[in-house]
């Protein structure tokens, strides 16, 4: 994946999840991608734009970059209007259309319409109460409506993945890889 080696610095432990991720959704033609949980940026006072945050993952630009490349549809989904507007920023520079959406993402998930190729599952952060089950929530609404070959990355594994990797599994999706920070899973 040329496009993506120049992440490698930026993203640290992260790099490898989204490296395996993007090989295979190339590799499988996956071209449809959802996204609960924006990049968010961080924001200063004395900042007139909010920043990137290489630490905060910035999931967003990457899905906007591999969209653009394989002509694929993007969704990015938060709750947070300021979340998508700083989102909206960091892509821009793509010259590439992402669908932001102000949005619980269960309501979302629950009225999207289209088959998910990737999703990608970061609304709350882990230290939140209550994070493990949105995971499921959003993972149960979601799952019957992934591509069969599709794949599913979940974020701050083991602080919010406790009860969705379980629910996952069970359903026959495989852990492909993990590390200390994601999960990703596919159904081969």
């Amino acid at each position: 994946m040329n496009w993506f080696t120049k992440y490698k610095a930026k993203l640290g432990v992260r790099y490898l999840a989204f490296e395996k991720l993007f090989t295979i959704a190339k590799e499988r033609d996956l071209k449809i991608i959802i996204e609960t949980g924006t990049a968010r940026g961080k924001s200063k006072f004395y900042y007139r734009r909010p920043k990137i945050n290489w630490k905060d993952g910035m999931s967003t630009l990457l899905f906007a970059e591999y969209a653009k490349m394989v002509n694929g549809t993007f969704w990015s989904c938060d709750i947070d209007h300021r979340n998508i507007s700083n989102a909206y920023q960091f892509t821009q520079s793509l010259s590439y259309e992402v669908n932001f959406v102000v949005a619980d993402s269960l309501i979302f998930l629950r009225d999207l319409s289209t088959t998910i190729d990737i999703l990608y599952l970061d609304s709350l952060d882990g230290n939140i109460p209550g994070a493990n089950e949105h995971q499921l929530k959003e993972a149960e609404i979601a799952e019957s409506k992934l591509n069969k070959q599709g794949i599913i990355l979940l974020d701050d594994k083991g602080a919010k993945t406790e009860l969705s990797i379980p629910f996952l599994t069970d359903k026959g999706w495989n852990i492909i890889f993990e590390n200390n920070q994601q999960v990703l899973l596919s159904r081969k």
